[in-house]
Parts: structure tokens; sequence; C-alpha cells
């Protein structure tokens, strides 16, 4: 047997092995969540609305839930810290889209307000604020895709 005809049986044989491996590859399949999710987090990071953010979250959590070990732990500290921000502010009947710092609405209590802003600046934090920058950059660099245009 000659060595093409050898080598041509190894590709033969490791075809049907490569397409299966590519099948359960956790980086296609993040980025294809990633695909599907583009054009909803587009439309939030296009709006206006302070609470927009908050729809994104189930997108999150299912890009988090799906992310490979290399990005897994950036996604934890984006979607913690924005799941316990939304939990303070239902605790306390606050609604995202209208809650103002400058201008809290009116008999909300003190403590309420220290909880929220505490949770707030977890939100806007370096940490946080780093691992959306990686989360963003994975997406491009493995994906070819940014999660929103």
């Amino acid at each position: 047997m000659t060595r093409a005809r050898l080598l041509l049986g190894a590709v033969t044989l490791a075809l049907p092995l490569a397409t299966v491996a590519c099948s359960d590859d956790p980086q296609a399949d993040y980025c294809e969540a990633v695909r599907d999710h583009q054009a909803d987090l587009t439309e939030v990071a296009a709006s206006d609305d302070t609470g927009a953010l908050f729809d994104a979250l189930d997108a999150y959590d299912d890009l988090a839930e799906q992310a490979p070990r290399d990005v897994a732990d950036d996604w934890d500290a984006v979607v913690t810290p924005l799941h316990d921000l939304q939990d303070v502010l239902d605790a306390h009947d606050v609604d995202p889209s209208s809650y103002s710092a400058e201008d809290p609405p009116a008999g909300l209590d003190p403590s309420a307000r220290r909880d929220i802003e505490a949770a707030a600046r977890e939100v806007g934090s370096e940490r946080t604020v780093t691992a959306m920058v990686a989360v963003e950059q994975h997406a491009l660099d493995v994906c070819g895709t940014p999660l929103a245009r």
C-alpha cells in the first residue's frame, strides 16, 4: 500500500470523528447562542431605557450557562451583580426604568436607597465592567461576532 493511500485512509477515518467532535464543541454551541441572542442584545444596547439592561438578563443567563470554561467566570461576574440589583429593586418595589439616584421615589426608605445604590455600584464596578469587556472580546475573538451590533 502506498503512502498516499495510507494517508487517504487515515483522513477518511478521522473525518467522521472530527465531525462528531465539532458537534459537541462547547465553543460552537456558545457561538450559536451568541448569534441567537444578538438581535435582542442589540435592541437592549440601543435602548434609552435605564431598565432595559434587565431585558438582557435572560439572554445573559443563557450565555453564561453555555459559556466555555475560559469565559465562564467573566459571565458570572457580569450576571451576578445584575441579579443582585434586580433582587434589591424588586424587594423594594422600585421600577428600574424610573429610578434615579438624584431623585429617588418618594417614600423610599433610606436603607433601601443605600441597598439599591450599593448594588448599582457593583454593576458599575471595575470587576463587572472588566468582565463585560472580556465576554465581548471573547465573542469577537472566538465567535467572530459581537454580542450586540
